[in-house]
């Protein structure tokens, strides 16, 4: 027995205890090692979850500011339009009344006629200007238009676009006819009707040769255009009033005593 003993290694306990006891001791270390590895999925999961859920709430932040920029985009798109009608009403009035006043072309005329030259007449004629026609698409030559000018079998979601109102242009021509004694005053006020930031395209297309009450004079026609873009402004001694709403444009003069 005790030769028995020395082989099993100096154990006095049963084959099948300390088998049993082998196994079990197996047994709880696969246990802890499996409640290892579930902890750490458990864990993993947990944190993984806790950021998805960081994840999200950022996404809710930014989907709620994205809206709340759209709305304001919107709104800064309304008020660009807006901005755009109003500029186009504004350039229709602005089209439709005077940019000069009468007086202020007449006064920059009389400042610029020389001693021993007199004006018998001033014509001023408007022309409006017709704007050039709008460009046809080449996809749009192929369609059927209605008696409303209507695209025929056009869908329902498609919206025409607006005939834009376009601001009127006119084009004012002035004739100004008048005697002199000598050509150089003729010269002379062509040279200041030149000079003026009001007029372009001056011309001298008659000067000619006549009798009043005996007496010999040079007699003439001036005849120029209003600038497009002419400025009362612009005008030496020319100040702007306001009265209440209306703006009056006054050409002051000043003495040589004063």
């Amino acid at each position: 027995m005790t030769q028995a003993n020395r082989q099993s290694g100096g154990s006095f306990l049963p084959k099948e205890y300390v088998k049993g006891r082998s196994q079990f001791r197996a047994n709880v270390m696969a246990l802890l090692l499996f409640v290892l590895v579930i902890s750490g999925v458990v864990g993993a999961f947990v944190v993984n979850h806790q950021r998805w859920r960081r994840v999200h709430q950022e996404q809710k932040k930014v989907a709620v500011a994205f809206k709340e920029e759209a709305a304001k985009i919107d709104q800064l798109k309304e008020l660009e339009t807006q901005r755009v009608e109003l500029i186009e009403r504004a350039e229709v009035v602005t089209a439709l009344k005077d940019r000069i006043p009468r007086s202020v072309i007449m006064g920059e005329i009389v400042r610029s006629i020389p001693e021993g030259l007199t004006l018998t007449e001033v014509k001023m004629e408007g022309e409006r200007i017709k704007p050039p026609a709008p460009k046809v698409d080449p996809k749009d030559k192929g369609k059927t238009r209605s008696l409303n000018n209507k695209g025929v079998g056009a869908g329902k979601d498609e919206e025409e676009e607006k005939p834009k109102v376009l601001p009127p242009k006119f084009k004012f021509t002035l004739e100004i006819e008048g005697i002199a004694m000598e050509n150089d005053q003729v010269a002379d006020f062509l040279s200041s009707i030149k000079a003026s930031p009001l007029f372009k395209d001056v011309e001298l297309p008659l000067i000619d040769e006549t009798i009043l009450e005996k007496q010999t004079y040079r007699k003439f026609k001036v005849m120029m255009t209003l600038r497009e873009k002419a400025d009362a402004r612009l005008v030496e001694g020319t100040e702007e009033f306001k009265i209440g709403r209306i703006d009056f444009g006054i050409a002051e003069v000043k003495s040589d005593s004063e």
